[in-house]
């Protein structure tokens, strides 16, 4: 049998047993086949489904009173992360996205070839080279990874099993509750970005965002910060 077209890690597990099922029992009567081939449409529009939603979401946003009021100039990009090029590739895709917006910044990796140190003294000279007057930080919060079981055969949905006949619907369900199983993890992933005016040294904008199963790429970074930015322009601040 070909490889499946599917990438979804869950989906990809039924949608390769389901087509076993219907390998190894087409003999079975017609009304099997019949729920059989729709749990396969049923997953195929599933995984279109995933394929069009957004793997991330703002899970809250916070503006000071005078936000609104808020102008700046230029806008320097901090992303807090332990590997350098995650660093550089998050930097650049919100830079590229401020100037596509016409709004000018500058990644703080060009004004510093190392990581900004953690101190007071570091990131005034940082903010000062790179004559900014507004710092944009990325950090992440914290990530959390969950298990959970996957049956390898797993009835989808209830509507259509009354449609079964005895002498096929037990052993579809048979199948279903003694086939083995696997475990599939997900991670979640909280990230704070937060916009500071650099002459009050104040907090004018900030935003929890949350992403399941990420995959750090560019791709990943812009539908991101374009949640950040979509958020930032509804009030006005950019």
């Amino acid at each position: 049998m070909g490889s499946s077209p599917i990438t979804h890690p869950i989906l990809q597990k039924e949608f390769q047993t389901t087509c076993l099922e219907l390998f190894f029992f087409h003999n079975t009567n017609m009304v099997v086949m019949k729920n059989i081939i729709k749990q396969i449409v049923l997953l195929s529009l599933c995984f279109l489904f995933l394929s069009s939603c957004s793997a991330s979401k703002l899970l809250s946003t916070w503006e000071s009173d005078t936000a609104a009021q808020f102008n700046t100039a230029k806008v320097l990009v901090i992303g807090v992360a332990r590997e350098e090029t995650k660093r550089r590739i998050y930097e650049d895709t919100f830079t590229d996205s401020l100037l596509s917006m016409e709004v000018d910044a500058v990644a703080s990796y060009t004004a510093s070839k190392e990581a900004i140190e953690p101190t007071e003294k570091h990131l005034r000279e940082i903010v000062k080279k790179s004559g900014c007057d507004s710092v944009l930080i990325t950090h992440m919060v914290g990530a959390s990874e969950k298990d959970f079981y996957q049956p390898n055969n797993r009835i989808v949905g209830t509507n259509n099993i009354g449609s079964y006949g005895l002498y096929g619907y037990y052993p579809f369900i048979y199948r279903s509750v003694y086939s083995g199983g696997s475990y599939v993890s997900t991670t979640k992933i909280v990230l704070e970005t937060i916009l500071y005016d650099v002459s009050s040294e104040k907090r004018v904008w900030s935003a929890r965002s949350e992403s399941i199963d990420p995959v750090m790429t560019r791709k990943y970074y812009q539908q991101l910060i374009d949640l950040f930015l979509s958020d930032l322009k509804s009030k006005d601040i950019l």
